[in-house]
């Protein structure tokens, strides 16, 4: 390694006292609590928690912040949580921030005009994320499918259109049936959907018409994913995974996001290269891009992609931290790799410089994770109570049904590769959840969980998951 090339390995050895942290606050803004906390590099730095979701794990270690914020602890209800959630409290945190340490960062799940329109009242504050004008656009699914297909990047064939009830002829026409209509600012599996036929087109059409959405083939394939961060003059590749999509004992959505499987027994090798190569091309898209003077998407991104075997379609990138950031932290650090959340800082932090030697190490040696997370929600169909949740922590699961072993929330923490971590900001007892709402808990295991498929749970994973269910004590809400 070259002195620049080990400074990033420096830096993430001794961020601890890292010159540009020191006497300096950090305010995290998420909806989720242990995206940041699972790294564990970045916990004994943070003053300001503000997050969407509340639930156990936040209850038990919320006082370890100087100021803690959430908008479902003052709600008590789940929703399908975004950052609009947390506008009540960014002048109060940021105010507090710069008050006690008035050098400060700020690190958002994602891009916040609001939080860049509050720092500007302190100079001193930096925020550790690319601009939301360029996140903004970026979450517009048609302009950045347009912009890749005119790259030459492989995308589904399909129609970016707004959307009419006339149009079913044409498209299907074109396209063919069955059909997948996605929102532009659709997310985790909302606002995607499938039509069959003429009636499914136009039921679709007349909720949203004049909407922007694509209008794609139909490609019966398994769903697959890649982070990656993108930093001044590179692009870092993350792991590859399966998503899991839709399994109905995990999400009443057809195309709802429900988990991650890192096992690299599920992908070809043909795969993977198509996959980091579109990576790589879009990460060297997303630093030349600018829009609205904002010039350089820096930090963290996620892309998803869809296989039929042979070729891998580009899907949708995700401009943000991701539902793997937590699990992915961990397990990267447990295999002595540096974590992609802390190389999403590395573009704000001062004085430390990406080398070409580090990014080809860092990319030519990306071992398979072999690690796999669950994501559990509401499955009644409709709001619900919580009246009893399970415990966040380590458990063994056999014949004998789910065994406590002991407080956990990463999944380094177990003792045994055959123990299960059950986390996720469980939501505490009294807690609403809305009939479409962000995940109940999440299951961290070393196991695959997906079967050879790549599409459907292993059966122990399908028992595992009832048996999570069975510990929720979940009472309809009567209107």
């Amino acid at each position: 390694m070259t002195r620049l090339a080990s400074t990033v390995e420096h830096s993430f050895e001794t961020f601890d006292r890292h010159p540009a942290l020191r006497d300096r606050g950090l305010g995290c803004y998420s909806l989720r609590m242990l995206d940041w906390l699972s790294g564990d590099f970045l916990a004994p730095h943070i003053n300001v928690m503000a997050i969407t979701r509340y639930g156990k794990e936040p209850a038990r270690v919320e006082n370890s912040f100087d100021f803690f914020f959430s908008s479902e602890k003052t709600s008590r209800v789940r929703t399908d949580s975004s950052m609009d959630e947390l506008q009540p409290f960014l002048e109060e945190s940021i105010r507090r921030l710069h008050e006690n340490f008035p050098e400060s960062y700020v690190l958002c799940y994602q891009s916040s005009r609001e939080v860049e329109r509050l720092a500007r009242a302190y100079p001193s504050i930096r925020i550790m994320n690319p601009a939301a004008a360029i996140t903004e656009v970026l979450n517009r699914k048609t302009w950045v499918r347009r912009q890749l297909k005119s790259l030459g990047v492989p995308v589904i064939p399909g129609s970016e259109v707004r959307l009419a009830p006339h149009q079913f002829d044409t498209l299907a026409r074109r396209h063919g049936l069955p059909l997948v209509v996605s929102l532009d600012h659709s997310a985790a599996g909302s606002g995607v959907h499938l039509v069959h036929d003429r009636a499914d087109f136009e039921a679709v059409a007349t909720v949203h018409q004049g909407a922007p959405a694509s209008v794609m083939q139909f490609v019966s394939g398994r769903s697959l994913s890649m982070a990656a961060v993108r930093t001044e003059d590179a692009v870092l590749l993350g792991e590859a995974s399966l998503q899991i999509i839709g399994q109905p004992s995990l999400t009443n959505l057809s195309f709802g996001w429900c988990g991650n499987d890192f096992s690299g027994c599920h992908l070809q090798e043909h795969e993977l290269e198509q996959m980091r190569s579109m990576q790589e091309r879009i990460g060297d898209w997303l630093g030349d891009l600018c829009i609205g003077g904002h010039c350089g998407f820096r930090g963290i991104f996620g892309v998803d992609f869809i296989s039929d075997g042979r070729q891998v379609y580009f899907t949708e990138v995700n401009p943000r931290f991701l539902g793997t950031t937590a699990l992915m932290a961990d397990r990267q650090q447990e295999l002595g790799r540096i974590p992609m959340s802390f190389l999403h800082m590395v573009p704000f932090l001062p004085d430390v410089t990406v080398e070409d030697e580090f990014v080809a190490d860092y990319n030519a040696s990306s071992p398979a994770l072999d690690v796999s997370q669950l994501c559990l929600h509401n499955v009644a169909g409709e709001d619900v109570v919580v009246e009893a949740a399970i415990e966040p922590g380590r458990y063994r699961f056999d014949d004998g049904g789910l065994r406590f072993l002991g407080p956990a929330e990463r999944l380094s923490q177990t003792e045994a590769y055959d123990e299960i971590v059950i986390s996720g900001e469980i939501p505490v007892e009294g807690t609403h959840l809305l009939r479409q709402s962000d995940e109940i808990c999440k299951v961290f295991t070393y196991e695959p969980v997906l079967g050879a498929d790549g599409r459907t749970l292993t059966p122990r994973a399908r028992r595992l998951v009832d048996a999570i269910q069975a510990s929720f004590t979940l009472r309809p809400v009567r209107r």
